[in-house]
């Protein structure tokens, strides 16, 4: 190791304030008087019994010597709000924003940011697309056009700030192409556009605008390490009222592979991610769509249209050596509608199990990206700031990172207006003038128990000792990282009681020793906030008492072992 330095982490999510550790003990007591004159009246010592320590409700071990995927980054999208914000509000809130986004000191420290390449709807499609926030603007209003790079330059401020504050990892992405691309001349497909609203024969073109656009910013110092030129290509976006279009199986093809070979052809080392699927389920195998459904094949989105094929994505882009190639031996999906268990329909553990032995299938060395998640069904309407959806969502980071073996989970849209559980910072302004209030949400202090503390190039490592099931209550999971020489465990405590937790390391550098540990809660009144300290025991173990409903993370610096 470079530096003499192993920190811990450990993420809990509790309901009590505080953060309490070790044994409750009792001391024995004695009390006596005597009488001088008359020995009857002594009253005889009366002994009271040590109380002895009730056994932990789980002995934890954590292995660095079992190891699974590698974890690439924590991220979220600009889409859309963050173009208003950025054209319309003070320099002090936008700075505020961006901290909370991107900073480890002032945030959630994200190591991913997702920007939008709009298609142009801004002017095309006002009475479609009825929300501004919902529309974008594009660099290129025609085939014969010259670029303008002014627009796009809220979403600019931002991309920059994510950059200036160490953020490494840029994402560009595409919801549709620009509408003088598509056979409708709008930003969405219609029913009678076939199976894409891209124009015939255009992908070469599409590719080359791409290029133009990541070329631009490369040569202003912001490098995009990828580039997702189709977003939920499942879905039919007939009418949907914001920027989207469908591809099936062979139109996303032939978009993958020119973008592809114009990237080889180019300056630019990005990497292409694909296929941003809607839901887990469109990705797998009709076999494994089987096994997790009992029978059939995925028919959701665009497969009733009656224009190709719009699931398989695994066996499509994975089993086909050029396309496998061509998106690095990645899958990008969304993770939407998979974060609840029912009866015969389990898609926290069952689902995301199916979805790793699918991978598996193909190589060993898949990697698999959660691209894009919020909370939708019958959890979404209604903004709520508080712990219960921030619990929600933990442990559906919790079960796409262990089951899944995400390499990579990104929110969906970092700054929402609206009254939905689908922001990590909610705002009431609408258009200029309006009050610029920043309201942040416990999704987002839980995110960065995450994204602040397991950072690019940490690896997921075994942690043992509780129940993973989807029912369970207490989760946890456990990474190292080499380079910032840490150890960090995350725990999830669904339940309304404390859970006091012995844990044990394995498998570790024994020459190095941790004296403290220092804690950051999030729980109903505190923000990522320190809490207590706690000391480490000789024998590299400690315990902890983790309370009710909280997000709590411990870092612990040590150094040679001198004791």
């Amino acid at each position: 190791m470079k530096r003499k330095l192993i920190v811990i982490t450990l993420v809990a999510f509790t309901s009590v304030l505080g953060l309490y550790f070790g044994f409750t003990s009792g001391g024995s007591g004695s009390s006596s008087s005597s009488n001088s004159s008359n020995s009857s009246n002594s009253v005889k010592k009366t002994e009271v019994p040590v109380q002895q320590p009730a056994p932990p409700d789980a002995n934890v071990s954590i292995d660095e010597s079992v190891r699974y995927q590698t974890i690439d980054n924590f991220g979220a999208s600009d889409a859309w709000s963050m173009d208003p914000l950025g054209k319309h509000w003070t320099e002090e809130n936008k700075n505020r924003v961006a901290d909370l986004l991107f900073s480890r000191e002032k945030g959630i420290g994200l190591s991913a940011w997702r920007f939008n390449i709009g298609a142009g709807s801004n002017e095309t499609d006002q009475t479609i697309i009825p929300d501004p926030w919902r529309r974008s603007e594009t660099f290129k209003k025609s085939d014969s056009g010259d670029y303008d790079w002014s627009k796009q330059s809220g979403q600019q401020w931002f991309l920059k700030a994510a950059k200036d504050r160490g953020v490494d990892t840029l994402i560009a992405f595409v919801n549709s192409p620009p509408v003088w691309m598509t056979k409708n001349g709008h930003a969405q497909p219609d029913p009678d556009v076939g199976s894409t609203n891209l124009k015939e024969d255009y992908e070469d073109e599409f590719a080359t605008y791409l290029i133009d656009v990541l070329e631009h910013f490369k040569q202003e110092g912001l490098t995009f390490q990828y580039i997702s030129p189709i977003n939920e290509p499942t879905w039919d976006w007939n009418r949907a009222q914001q920027e989207g279009n469908r591809y099936n199986n062979e139109d996303l093809k032939r978009v993958i592979l020119a973008l592809h070979r114009q990237l080889k052809e180019s300056s630019l080392d990005a990497q292409i991610s694909a296929p941003d699927g809607v839901e887990i389920t469109s990705l797998l195998d009709d076999e494994y769509y089987q096994m997790f459904a009992g029978s059939g094949q995925y028919t959701s989105g665009s497969n009733n249209l009656g224009t190709g094929k719009y699931r398989e994505y695994i066996k499509d882009l994975l089993g086909d050596p050029e396309l496998k190639e061509a998106i690095g031996n990645k899958i990008a999906s969304h993770s939407y509608w998979s974060d609840y268990s029912k009866p015969g329909d389990d898609r926290l553990v069952k689902l995301r199990e199916l979805l790793d032995d699918n991978l598996k299938k193909y190589n060993a060395e898949a990697k698999y990206w959660v691209s894009e998640y919020c909370i939708l069904g019958d959890y979404g309407p209604g903004r709520d700031l508080g712990m219960d959806p921030a619990l929600y969502v933990a442990r559906t980071i919790h079960f796409d990172l262990t089951k899944a073996n995400a390499a990579a989970w990104q929110w969906w849209t970092a700054v929402s207006k609206v009254d939905y559980k689908d922001g990590l910072i909610y705002t009431d302004f609408n258009e200029a003038g309006d009050e610029q209030n920043i309201l942040t949400s416990k999704i987002l202090w839980a995110l960065g128990n995450y994204s602040k503390f397991i950072r690019p190039g940490a690896v997921r490592i075994a942690l043992t000792g509780l129940d993973e099931g989807a029912e369970s209550e207490l989760l946890g999971s456990a990474y190292v990282h080499a380079e910032e020489q840490t150890v960090t465990a995350v725990f999830v405590n669904n339940s309304e009681e404390d859970k006091r937790i012995q844990l044990s390391l394995k498998g570790m550098d024994q020459s190095k020793s941790i004296a403290l540990m220092e804690s950051y809660i999030t729980s109903a009144g505190r923000d990522l906030a320190r809490g207590e300290d706690i000391t480490v025991q000789d024998d590299h173990s400690f315990e902890a008492v983790i309370p009710a409903k909280s997000v709590v993370t411990l870092t612990g610096r040590g150094a040679d072992d001198a004791r």
